[in-house]
């Protein structure tokens, strides 16, 4: 969790001091194992060379779930279900997507966290959080899944940050090691993720549709190779400021 941290604030500082956060840099990486899943795709279905793609997504809608008070929970209160959520439009295929690194990482960081940053400040999150309990307590079930699926804003991921315990909590006794947490995928979004802080680590658990993430492995892979990266690049950056 310490080294994440370090990472975006190594590259914010660096690039403006801008306030990047995990939330951030994991949609980042996320959206770039989206590509390239979208790239194997295509290749799978047309082989081609990476320099003549027919299919070039410019942009991918991402859905981002929000505590409506900012995760502010008060002694003895739970967490209820104050959940709202934004659509963020965020970079889609980039150079280095296709050709294996060629564009600094750095830049599609920088694209999402300011399209993130607008997103956060407008009212989507209490829109969709009272359109939802409206939707859920006065229509039919149907309806209500039929609304849901067109107003994803034709995203294809969802995203979710769950900030655990700092601390290891105890039951019976025994230390709970690890916490794992899935998502279930709103309706017409094909793939879910979630990125959990517990005792000082952030795991990354997926959730998809079959023909969307064959290989789930695979694809979480691909979001570790894009965090390291942006892990090298922080270190270049790092490297250049001392003295």
């Amino acid at each position: 969790l310490e080294e994440v941290k370090k990472v975006a604030e190594i590259i914010g500082k660096a690039r403006g001091g801008a306030k990047i956060t995990i939330n951030d840099l994991f949609v980042s990486c996320i959206t770039s194992a989206v590509v390239r899943q979208l790239i194997e795709h295509e290749e799978f279905m047309a082989p081609m060379s990476s320099h003549n793609r027919k299919i070039v997504v410019p942009s991918i809608n991402v859905v981002v779930p929000v505590h409506l008070r900012g995760g502010v929970i008060l002694p003895n209160e739970s967490m209820g279900n104050n959940i709202g959520a934004f659509v963020a439009r965020v970079p889609g295929e980039m150079k280095h997507d296709a050709v294996g690194g060629g564009t600094c990482p750095t830049e599609r960081l920088l694209s999402v966290h300011r399209s993130m940053l607008s997103s956060k400040k407008s009212p989507a999150p209490f829109v969709s959080y009272y359109l939802a309990k409206f939707c859920s307590d006065y229509l039919p079930e149907n309806w209500t899944k039929s609304l849901f699926r067109r107003a994803n804003a034709n995203s294809c991921v969802v995203v979710s940050n769950i900030k655990g315990y700092h601390k290891k909590i105890h039951m019976n006794g025994m230390a709970i090691e690890s916490a794992a947490s899935f998502l279930p995928l709103p309706p017409g979004i094909p793939v879910g993720l979630v990125v959990q802080s517990y005792a000082g680590t952030i795991s990354l658990s997926v959730t998809a549709e079959k023909w969307a993430v064959p290989d789930a492995d695979k694809f979480l892979r691909w979001v570790l190779d894009e965090y390291q990266r942006l892990r090298e690049e922080a270190s270049k950056l790092e490297n250049k400021e001392d003295p």
